[in-house]
């Protein structure tokens, strides 16, 4: 029997939330066609809060690609979506705003995972390295039945056949929530989301084997994305200082950004014992998509895509990460604000100088003194007592 298109209008009452909250997700709300109610098939996860005078609206699809969108518009408006389109794959048009158009939207896409044969154990992914093999994330399944009506933290997972391992990508909205519980403290506001994504992988071949994610990013404009750095004091979790890594749109009107801290761990109960740094490489705008490849939802939000993509490679040198345990995780925070990275101010990196240089010019003059002490009695002893 075919199935006559469906449009989905969203009631915005049923949702409603401080932003102080958390906000409860609905999966495939008001869809009643097969795809939406038997277990097996992708899902789209829904959910909205108000802000002021507008509406942040927050999209997580694992059709095909995992898109994870975060949308705001007026306040009051809802998304339509048409299942029928989607589920078959005809993105283009099947969501859209009525009467109205996105004020401003973030796409962010976990592209793949690559596992590669680091040889010469650089923690370097060469782009044309014959050993990478490729996870595409476009075959994602959801841990949360069509039974569950509303859900606080969707989670995704990739079974990896060949590795025995599993990756597994949570998603915690609002991110200012979690901040000091869960998370790194890295910036959030209520217009940004934590991700944790973990990878365990059992049968690992090789003793030099790593893995590396890469991400696309698609916001409203044409002006890209630039990517900085600054020095930081870390976590509770892993005391020291390196840099904090921030992504950030170029536009001035659409504002986005996305923030991390180079650090990945071996283990949920994350030590300074059990961590390494990932390798972070350049940031490419203008980049064109693979239409064998990349579909996704984010076809339906946007009418021309302006994509900027990133690579991180899990570990570094010689630090054999994951013989150690094969496990680890790594954790972003993304929206629509620019979140400003934590840095060292003058005065602590001032405070911290000193507090290294005391004990150095403590032991400096302790020196000295015992020094000078030490050739006194040279110098009386190398002399004898005068007889009258």
């Amino acid at each position: 029997m075919r199935m006559i298109p469906v449009v989905v209008v969203f009631l915005l009452t049923v949702l409603t939330k401080s932003s102080h909250c958390s906000v409860p997700f609905v999966i495939n709300p008001g869809c009643d066609l097969p795809e939406c109610l038997l277990p097996g098939y992708p899902a789209i996860f829904y959910a909205y809060h108000y802000l002021a005078d507008v509406t942040i609206h927050i999209l997580y699809s694992s059709l095909d690609e995992l898109t994870i969108s975060i949308i705001q518009t007026k306040k009051g408006y809802g998304p339509h979506l048409n299942y029928t389109a989607l589920f078959s794959g005809n993105y283009s048009g099947a969501i859209s705003f009525a009467d109205t158009v996105p004020l401003n939207s973030f796409s962010l896409i976990a592209r793949r995972l690559m596992q590669f044969d680091d040889k010469n154990d650089t923690g370097i992914l060469n782009e044309n390295d014959a050993s990478i093999q490729s996870y595409w994330l476009n075959d994602l399944h959801t841990n949360l039945t069509r039974d569950n009506k509303n859900v606080t933290q969707p989670s995704f997972q990739l079974p990896l056949k060949n590795i025995t391992g599993l990756l597994t990508i949570d998603i915690n909205y609002p991110g200012e929530d979690t901040r000091d519980t869960k998370f790194p403290k890295l910036r959030s506001s209520p217009k940004s989301y934590f991700l944790n994504i973990a990878l365990q992988a059992d049968n690992i071949t090789s003793k030099n084997t790593r893995f590396a994610m890469e991400y696309y990013l698609i916001q409203l404009g044409v002006e890209g994305t630039q990517l900085s750095t600054s020095k930081y004091i870390d976590d509770q979790y892993t005391p020291g200082i390196f840099n904090v890594w921030q992504i950030k749109s170029r536009s001035p009107i659409y504002s986005s950004s996305m923030l991390w801290k180079p650090v990945v761990y071996q283990s949920a109960d994350r030590s300074i014992e059990k961590n390494t740094l990932m390798t972070v490489y350049d940031l490419k705008n203008n980049i064109s998509l693979d239409q064998s490849i990349d579909q996704g939802i984010f076809k339906a939000l946007y009418n021309k895509t302006y994509v900027s993509a990133f690579n991180v490679s899990l570990g570094r040198a010689n630090d054999g990460f994951f013989v150690k345990s094969n496990y680890s995780f790594i954790q972003f925070t993304a929206g629509l604000d620019i979140l400003e990275m934590d840095s060292i101010k003058q005065f602590v990196t001032l405070a911290l100088v000193f507090s290294l240089l005391l004990p150095c010019l403590v032991a400096f003059i302790a020196l000295i003194f015992i020094m000078k002490r030490r050739c006194s009695r040279s110098n009386t002893a190398g002399y004898d007592a005068i007889d009258d």
